[in-house]
């Protein structure tokens, strides 16, 4: 019955993907829900490519999972992925839908996986990977994910149910270092690149997970990624396979043991540099050649929805997509904005998009966020939209944020009305998943408004 139950789940899910595909609305997970719903281990029965990656981490998956997919694309791979980011069920077997022919077989040579970490002890032994990354573990949502330690035991038991994946790991995050200790493991990190990270609210790793004593570092990139040892036991950093040397405006060296050898990077931006080196841990381990990769990384950014940059009549324009109830997210976002010395604007469209309460999770991550990072000379004006406005503007203010420059409005949209672009160098569109449709509405608008100002014709 089980047996039927799949083939019959595999054909449903094949036809809606066809009839969605007919339509132009493949970006999609409701194909996989009905091969889910039909066959409840529809996920350990399909046929999986000869390479099959799964994605899991707190931040990062779609950004490293979306270029990671474009340069085996460039590599001449053919790649199955979701590139919108589903990593539940029903995502994860729309990615494996158009993996395999109505016969079960591979059709092609890599398959692409985001996973939710909190998922992942069911899902992965299912998918049984070639290889499982692991970015980061970090603070994220409090109703969700509760604190860095579940989160990576939940990534440990992951590791465990597939003891033949690779994991593929940061060597210089304490808390993800410890998944996967059983499996074969490819480590990347990277030198003190110079970050002067600033002081952060909170600590996510205050003591060794190992034995509780005192965690000290030689180095810090951010927040605690960095070199680090617990003074009462042997636990530190593993020896990295991959180590990023240096770092240029566009490239990076990455040292590994046969050489080091150059490859592009989207931006220096820490994260960027960090999603960029796992790429390349991966594409390393499985053969490919330093020249290729680098030519293959050329080019690619991260996702249009993740963040953008442009100058317009001299201002520059910066999107940035800063998760919500993630306190590391939106802390690095405002500690770039502090690093950044030109005179700027800040709109900010990170709220909360829905009326219905029962869809609204506790503020309490606001007091876990760097508000202080805003408390800097070279901000002219905070405009902040949406529900939680007041939420925003109190944290601000605890953080010791001038009222004066705080202008507090109840539409997302509505921070148009309120932009003075006066002397104004930068521009910085702060915005959440679920904002970034307004976003773009708000950055398409202050470049236009920009070029009418200042006098240039489009």
């Amino acid at each position: 019955m089980n047996k039927l139950k799949f083939w019959i789940g595999l054909w449903g899910g094949k036809t809606f993907l066809f009839l969605w595909k007919l339509f132009r609305a493949e970006r999609d997970d409701r194909p996989g829900m009905v091969s889910v719903r039909i066959c409840e281990d529809f996920l350990q029965r399909v046929a999986k490519p000869k390479l099959t990656i799964v994605v899991s981490g707190t931040n990062g998956k779609t950004t490293i999972s979306n270029m990671l997919a474009e340069a085996f694309r460039n590599l001449g791979y053919k790649v199955a992925y979701n590139d919108w980011g589903a990593n539940h069920n029903a995502g994860q077997a729309r990615c494996l839908l158009d993996a395999v022919s109505v016969f079960n077989k591979p059709i092609k040579d890599v398959a692409i996986i985001e996973a939710d970490e909190l998922i992942s002890p069911i899902n992965v032994p299912r998918l049984k990977p070639t290889y499982l990354i692991v970015n980061n573990v970090s603070r994220d949502s409090m109703l969700r994910n509760g604190n860095p330690e579940y989160i990576a035991e939940r990534l440990r038991r992951a590791a465990e149910g597939s003891p033949q994946s690779i994991v593929l790991m940061c060597g210089d995050d304490p808390v993800s270092s410890l998944i996967g200790e059983n499996n074969p493991r490819v480590v990347f990190g990277a030198k003190y690149l110079n970050t002067n990270p600033l002081k952060t609210t909170i600590d996510d790793y205050p003591i060794c997970l190992k034995c509780g004593g005192k965690i000290e570092y030689d180095f810090r990139n951010y927040r605690n990624i960095g070199d680090y040892k617990c003074t009462s036991c042997t636990f530190k950093a593993p020896k990295r396979d991959y180590l990023v040397e240096s770092v240029g405006v566009n490239e990076m060296v990455v040292k590994e043991e046969k050489g080091s050898f150059t490859y592009p990077i989207p931006s220096s931006a820490i994260h960027n540099i960090y999603n960029t080196v796992a790429i390349v841990s991966i594409l390393r381990n499985i053969g490919e050649k330093p020249e290729k990769i680098a030519e293959a990384l050329k080019n690619i950014k991260p996702p249009q929805s993740r963040e953008g940059s442009e100058v317009v009549c001299g201002v520059n324009i910066h999107r940035k997509l800063a998760k919500t109830h993630n306190p590391t997210a939106v802390s690095t976002v405002f500690e770039n904005i502090k690093k950044d010395n030109s005179k700027k604007l800040l709109l900010m469209v990170l709220d909360e998009i829905f009326e219905n309460p029962k869809k609204s999770e506790t503020v309490a991550w606001f007091y876990d966020t760097d508000y202080e990072f805003l408390q800097d000379e070279s901000v002219t004006k905070i405009v902040l939209g949406g529900d939680r406005y007041l939420d925003h503007k109190l944290r601000m203010l605890l953080a010791g944020v001038d009222e004066n420059k705080i202008v507090c409005i109840p539409k997302h949209i509505d921070v148009l009305n309120y932009v003075d672009l006066t002397d104004v160098e930068s521009v910085y569109i702060v915005y959440d998943i679920y904002t970034s449709d307004v976003a773009r509405k708000v950055t398409a608008e202050i470049t236009e408004r920009i070029r009418k100002e200042r006098g240039e014709v489009k």
